[in-house]
């Protein structure tokens, strides 16, 4: 028989451990511990968590450097609507509700009035199995709700393709509403598996099909035209993500991971065996890449760990430089840009052991980025060392661009990294070291440069100029861009995008009332970016 718990936190400890290995959601545990210990909203959210304020700060600061946030402002919006509480804004909401995984509306204590809604009671939820019921799901069982309209007027098959992409994910995120979270997370799952496990082969021409499939039944088999093969998919769903977003391509990639690894564990050849890593690490870092655009920075991180693994045994410096920079780029996201910036330094060595400019300029850019967060981040007597350090990598991330030949060992990795690049690198840079104007002007000619088809890295300087406007109060302009930017996350797809426009749309809070923002809103509306 289990022992009393000898205190509150013992028993608060004890509940939230009990119910998530039931597989309880946090909204469930949180309704939990509102009917146990009569706490609000906000107050059970942290405590199902068993978060303390300064652990909700900490976790705050980290997603969000540049935004204050304390002890006693949290306070104060657990207190409301008591007399010593303040009412959150909803900019604070959102950001509560991506520490705990709730939704804003679950921290908000209001009043239910579906009562005198005559269709209150009538379920308009299709006929899908309870979520603790084991279910084989075929195309029959998810037909109903994809659309059964032809779509209007004569279109070419790419603007057929795209529009029929963009109706299917329309029709996906109004029956996702009908559904709770468990329901959905497990269709979800179930049609990802069967994604997975569709014959993908049948679109190889006849030749490619027997060669994998004998190398599959004999790895010993495996030669540089197989290896060819997958590389050539590889960068195919690259170039997918680029334009798409990682939701298109993530289980291909895995699928792909999935087939070296076999291949590894069954034994190849010597002189095949490097290759083989090599190719494991690039699929792993692109893994990794994917899971970072899908807001999934463990998983990232933990991919990037592994595609690093690959690269040391494939004695690949070219391929070690180019995961270091990711990894990088994710350390400094995620909040982290000192280790960035460790990361960005092994990435220059590398590079510049590999014999490739266009990598070192890459590792010297992402290196930028670092120092520049660490700017932001730092007291102001510690600013002027990594100021300076910041502009020494972004001239010479320039200077190793410009001087980079077509032959460059480091080319096919960097395909994206060009003029532009660098510039709308520049950019951010001068944002973050409070030069508004003059990033401005640089983010001008960036625009032009970058390639459009790398979708999100236009978005991205989109935003970025979008910011800048922002800072000199120049709220139309500001709308424009943050319009132009949202426009593109509707192609691509990228939660890490999306998350950006809309993290970028709340700065705006101060001028909500404007004629420019509430056209604004409308177009994020319209694009299913903001409810």
């Amino acid at each position: 028989m289990p022992r009393k718990p000898r205190s509150l936190k013992e028993e608060m400890d004890r509940l939230t451990t009990e119910l998530r290995e039931r597989g309880s959601t946090w909204a469930e545990i949180a309704q939990e511990y509102r009917r146990r210990y009569r706490l609000n909203a906000r107050q059970a959210f942290r405590e199902a968590h068993r978060y303390t304020q300064e652990r909700v700060v900490a976790e705050w600061k980290a997603l969000w450097p540049s935004e204050p946030f304390s002890v006693r402002k949290l306070g104060s919006w657990e207190a409301w609507p008591g007399v010593t509480g303040n009412e959150p804004p909803m900019a604070g909401l959102n950001r509560l509700a991506r520490i705990y995984g709730c939704r804003a509306c679950d921290l908000v204590d209001g009043e239910d009035h579906t009562g005198v809604d005559e269709n209150a009671n009538v379920s308009g939820r299709r006929d899908i199995p309870p979520p603790h019921t084991p279910t084989n799901l075929t195309f029959s069982d998810i037909k109903g709700i994809l659309p059964t309209q032809p779509l209007p007027g004569p279109t070419s098959p790419g603007e057929l393709r795209d529009r029929e992409f963009e109706q299917l994910v329309h029709a996906l995120t109004d029956w996702a509403t009908q559904m709770n979270r468990r329901d959905l997370l497990a269709l979800i799952g179930a049609a990802a598996t069967s994604a997975y496990a569709s014959p993908a082969l049948d679109r190889l021409n006849g030749d490619e099909t027997q060669r994998l499939s004998k190398a599959m039944g004999d790895p010993s088999r495996v030669d540089d035209t197989t290896v060819g093969h997958i590389e050539a998919v590889l960068r195919h769903c690259m170039r997918q993500e680029d334009a798409l977003g990682p939701q298109a391509t993530v289980a291909t990639v895995l699928a792909q991971q999935h087939l070296v690894v076999s291949l590894l564990s069954n034994g190849v050849t010597e002189r095949m065996r490097p290759k083989l890593l090599s190719l494991l690490a690039d699929i792993r870092r692109c893994t990794a890449w994917m899971l970072f655009n899908l807001n999934d920075f463990r998983g990232a991180d933990y991919h990037y760990a592994k595609a690093r693994d690959a690269a040391h045994q494939a004695d690949d410096d070219a391929m070690c430089s180019m995961v270091l920079a990711n990894w990088s780029q994710l350390a400094t996201w995620r909040g982290d840009p000192r280790l960035g910036v460790e990361h960005a330094l092994g990435a220059l060595a590398w590079g510049q052991r590999a014999g490739s400019r266009l990598l070192t300029a890459y590792a010297c850019d992402v290196g930028a980025r670092a120092y520049a967060a660490v700017v932001r981040r730092s007291a102001k007597g510690a600013r002027r060392a990594d100021h300076t350090r910041c502009f020494r990598s972004v001239d010479q991330a320039r200077r190793e661009l410009h001087g980079a030949d077509p032959g460059d060992p480091g080319a096919r990795l960097v395909p994206f990294y060009g003029e532009g690049q660098y510039l709308s690198t520049k950019t951010g840079c001068l944002l973050d070291t409070g030069d508004p104007a003059q990033a401005l002007q640089v983010a001008a000619t960036a625009v032009a440069g970058i390639d459009p088809t790398f979708v999100r890295n236009v978005a991205y300087i989109r935003l970025k100029t979008a910011q800048a406007h922002l800072r000199l109060r120049e709220i139309d302009e500001a709308c424009r861009e943050l319009g132009e930017a949202a426009r593109l996350a509707v192609h691509n797809t990228s939660p890490r995008l999306v998350r950006s426009v809309v993290e970028t749309r709340e700065k705006l809070g101060p001028w909500h009332r404007t004629r420019a923002v509430a056209e604004l809103d409308e177009r994020l509306h319209a694009s299913r970016l903001i409810a």
